[in-house]
């Protein structure tokens, strides 16, 4: 998923990451080797090719569970507290968010709400084995996600509800 720079406004220190459960979810899901990575990237729009769409050396993990289970009823928030906090800094390009998991128990699927960018901003794949699969299908459709953390212009705890991002498979 892609997060312009304009949106998020200004340097960012990012330490928590939810999404917007939505009705037709499953209340838990179980995702073995669960990983969020994070980055900047100079583009607008993605690519298909997740690597190829972040600034070189710049994308970071900061979340990484061997098992990970998360919860949520509808509506509501389901939170993800990150490994280590990510630094976006807004001057240096947008923001990419992207998800990995090789597995669900069950096979089941975690829906959140979501929202028509207007552009090509989530990339997702949903072939078994997909962190090892370098490219995906390019969409305008993301989930809502919602990024807290600290703002470096407030130096004050601020939620960021506006940044959208791909979280199903």
């Amino acid at each position: 998923m892609l997060a312009l720079s304009e949106e998020i406004g200004s340097d960012f220190t990012i330490d928590e990451v939810s999404c917007q459960v939505h009705p037709t979810a499953t209340n838990s899901v179980e995702f073995n080797d669960f990983k969020i990575y994070m980055g900047l990237c100079e583009a607008d729009e993605l690519i298909a090719a997740f690597d190829d769409n972040y600034i070189s050396g710049t994308k970071t993990l900061v979340l990484n569970a061997s098992s990970l289970v998360i919860t949520g009823n509808p509506d509501e928030w389901a939170s993800l507290l990150l490994d280590a906090a990510y630094d976006f800094d807004a001057e240096a390009g947008n923001l990419v968010i992207e998800f990995s998991w090789e597995s669900c128990v069950d096979y089941q699927s975690f829906y959140t709400y979501s929202w028509d960018t207007g552009t090509i901003r989530s990339v997702a794949n949903t072939i078994a084995g997909a962190p090892s699969n370098p490219t995906g299908t390019l969409s305008s459709a993301m989930s809502r996600l919602m990024l807290t953390g600290t703002s470096s212009q407030e130096l004050t705890s601020v939620t960021f509800g506006t940044v959208k991002g791909s979280f199903c498979q």
